[in-house]
């Protein structure tokens, strides 16, 4: 039996989503209020502000989470090499500016809400991930595949999203997806040949570092991201494909669930993705209403 948030009485999801707001807002002061004074501001942009193009992986090849180390590939360091340039307040304003962007074209009125009440969003533009960059390409992405190169040269594993096009038998989207990432790989190996067996080599290393998750290992996550997006494509839950990316990200921190800001866009757009002559799923974000 399906349960369906629409169902509930009014009163009861106020209730909820209102509950869910103030935990939210408490989270939040606390998080400014108690742990702000001892927090290292934006400290995963350190990990392109300290780009060495000589050796793009030598801070990461000793851990996977020593800070500074970079872990994407060399055409997302390219892509990153002009913030780095900048001088560092600057480079913030413009990080935290494309951040906000991004999450004001998923989120639209929802933005204040998000950014006060939803403290994945406020430890993203606290700490200076690319989860909602990530975010938008997956949003943008369904629409013209070719945006999931930024998922598969970065966080890698999240690329999983695009077994979505293979239970939909889209295989065109499909094999733009993987092609346009194939096409960027195959250009930056010609132009600097051994950043990119850096990559392959750090890649190939990863699963035998240490990661700091409590969550089952990522060859255990892969499979159920997988299950995920093909049910997602099979019964038009566009809005689940964030989720089975969340699942398969290498590793999992409180701010990663920023991704699922792109599932709000892809809720309002569910009968976009719906089968012919399907009903409108069940199931819905407790936000929603």
């Amino acid at each position: 039996m399906s349960f369906r948030w629409e169902s509930l009485p009014p009163t009861r999801r106020r209730a909820i989503r209102d509950g869910a707001i103030v935990a939210g807002l408490m989270f939040n002061v606390v998080l400014v209020v108690l742990w702000g004074p001892s927090l290292l501001l934006w400290s995963d942009t350190l990990s392109w502000r300290l780009l060495d193009m000589a050796d793009l992986y030598g801070r990461a090849r000793s851990s996977l989470l020593a800070t500074g180390g970079f872990l994407y590939s060399p055409a997302a360091a390219w892509l990153f090499l002009p913030l780095a340039a900048l001088p560092w307040p600057a480079s913030i304003v413009v990080y935290l500016g494309l951040d906000l962007a991004a999450l004001t074209i998923l989120a639209r009125r929802l933005t204040p809400l998000l950014i006060f009440a939803f403290p994945p969003v406020l430890l993203e533009l606290i700490n200076g991930n690319i989860h909602l960059w990530m975010a938008l390409a997956i949003w943008v992405g369904l629409r013209w595949p070719a945006a999931w190169s930024f998922i598969f040269l970065t966080k890698v594993t999240p690329g999983i999203g695009v077994v979505w096009f293979a239970a939909r038998r889209e295989w065109r989207n499909l094999a733009i997806a993987l092609g346009a990432t194939a096409g960027i790989m195959a250009i930056g190996f010609v132009i600097a040949p051994k950043q990119w067996l850096d990559w392959f080599s750090l890649l190939a290393g990863a699963s035998s570092m240490p990661v700091a998750t409590i969550l089952p290992p990522l060859w255990l996550r892969i499979p159920i991201a997988a299950a995920i997006a093909w049910y997602a494509g099979r019964t038009g839950r566009a809005w689940l494909v964030p989720v089975a990316c969340l699942v398969a990200m290498p590793t999992v921190w409180i701010q990663s669930t920023a991704l699922l800001v792109a599932c709000f866009p892809l809720w309002r757009e569910r009968a976009r993705w719906l089968p012919a002559g399907t009903r409108e799923p069940s199931l819905v974000p407790v936000i929603a209403s």
